[in-house]
């Protein structure tokens, strides 16, 4: 495969946004220019003051404003204004792939005969709540009744946002977006939790439409996923088999260095960084844990973590760190700063949940403990901590693992009668 048109999909694009799915889909976007290919990403954006999808274009990306990105799912995940994006963008870059990272806040009908991968990050295709997999902050067993409840709570977009979201479209013409941005960070948690309160109850009727939007995608597309765990986890929801591709990681060689305990993830509940600290507390470690991370969806959480922010290069941090700790209560994937960890030496304490068990080997590259028991997160701090010398294997590379999905995609695009023109 070699000058192949690629235009990516994704729901947001470092550095703007920073989270494993958005690193990988720019990394991913670099190797394949490496390669000699053409690669285009559109990626969604929250711009508060900046007009609903405005499209800010730079070489090989543009961002369209997206700033109530949980719409969607009342939708059906169709977004009509996004789908002419697509089209204008298709018409101007002809692509003869269109490759889905993630399409929350954009739209799963592409209208346009060109063949589809689909790079599968977490169970959002079939879990309207984010792909969060959590009910009553317990993993969840999968769909059913409750999807309409507990997808209207976790889709925090009440009216008080819909509202301040048109003030700020109108300030927008004498204020500048990025400012109008700031203010509403620099706003107290309490009331960004107030604000996104009160949102619209979701009919089991919008969640049928949006399960039959994102099926009739997948009927159309290549699936992959990066864990044996997610695969399966498709086809038990009735979606063509994906293949499974693991993940690489390129890094730089650093130097170890004992430094503190250290959690890297988006400060959210089913990510577990309060349930880190506590096991920390409860270690009795003298250590210091640190924690970085970018905000999620509820600021009230926000507020009771002490996250130092998101990092912009992972690697130092890690190659410094005592351990990274994962607190994750949900099916976690296969996250990219597991790798970005092993990498860099750097022992790995995660629940055995999920896909994680295939990228951590127990007593090799870390420990392993039953998701949400804190005192056995807390045994495993103070094993790290008896324990320095762990043999950290490294993960394959971020050039292996593109090259294999290269060769794939060369075939599935072989195989497709649906190609766009030359």
């Amino acid at each position: 495969m070699s000058g192949v048109r690629v235009l990516q999909l994704v729901h947001g694009y470092p550095p703007r946004e920073r989270a494993g799915t958005e690193v990988y889909a720019a990394r991913l976007a670099d190797r394949l220019r490496a390669l000699g290919h053409d690669v285009h990403t559109l990626a969604a954006t929250q711009r508060p003051g900046a007009p609903m999808y405005t499209l800010e274009e730079e070489p090989g990306l543009g961002r369209v404003v997206q700033n109530a990105p949980y719409a969607g799912i009342r939708a059906g995940e169709r977004d009509r204004a996004v789908e002419h994006i697509v089209e204008a963008l298709t018409a101007r870059t002809r692509p003869h792939l269109i490759l889905v990272q993630h399409l929350r806040g954009l739209s799963c009908r592409l209208p346009v005969e060109v063949p589809v991968a689909w790079m599968l990050h977490d169970a959002w295709a079939w879990c309207p709540a984010g792909g969060l997999l959590l009910r009553d902050g317990a993993p969840c067993p999968g769909p059913g009744v409750a999807c309409p409840a507990c997808a209207s709570r976790w889709a925090k977009d009440g009216l008080l946002i819909d509202a301040a979201l048109g003030i700020a479209g109108r300030l927008s013409r004498v204020v500048p977006a990025e400012a109008l941005h700031r203010a509403y960070r620099r706003l107290p948690a309490s009331l960004r939790a107030t604000a996104a309160r009160g949102s619209r109850q979701l009919s089991p009727q919008a969640l049928a439409s949006r399960d039959a939007n994102i099926r009739a995608l997948a009927a159309r597309a290549k699936l992959y996923a990066p864990s044996t765990w997610l695969a399966e986890a498709a086809a038990k929801q009735g979606f063509p088999r994906p293949e499974v591709l693991p993940h690489g990681i390129d890094a730089p060689r650093l130097s170890r260095r004992d430094g503190p305990f250290v959690f890297l993830g988006t400060i959210a509940p089913h990510k577990g960084p309060a349930l880190v600290v506590e096991a920390h507390r409860r270690s009795g470690m003298s250590r210091q844990l640190i924690i970085h991370g970018p905000p999620g969806p509820d600021a009230a959480y926000n507020a009771a973590v002490p996250s130092r922010g998101p990092v912009d290069d992972p690697f130092p941090l890690l190659a410094g760190a005592r351990a990274l700790i994962l607190g994750s209560i949900w099916p976690e994937n296969a996250p990219l700063v597991v790798l970005e960890a092993r990498a860099m030496g750097c022992p790995v304490v995660a629940p055995a949940i999920g896909g994680l068990p295939e990228i951590v080997t127990d007593g090799v590259d870390g420990w392993l403990y039953p998701p949400g028991d804190l005192d056995a997160l807390a045994a495993c701090l103070r094993r790290i901590e008896q324990e320095p010398s762990l043999p950290v294997t490294r993960p394959p590379s971020f050039a292996d693992h593109v090259d294999r999905l290269v060769v794939s995609l060369e075939a599935w695009l072989s195989r497709s009668k649906r190609r766009s023109p030359s």
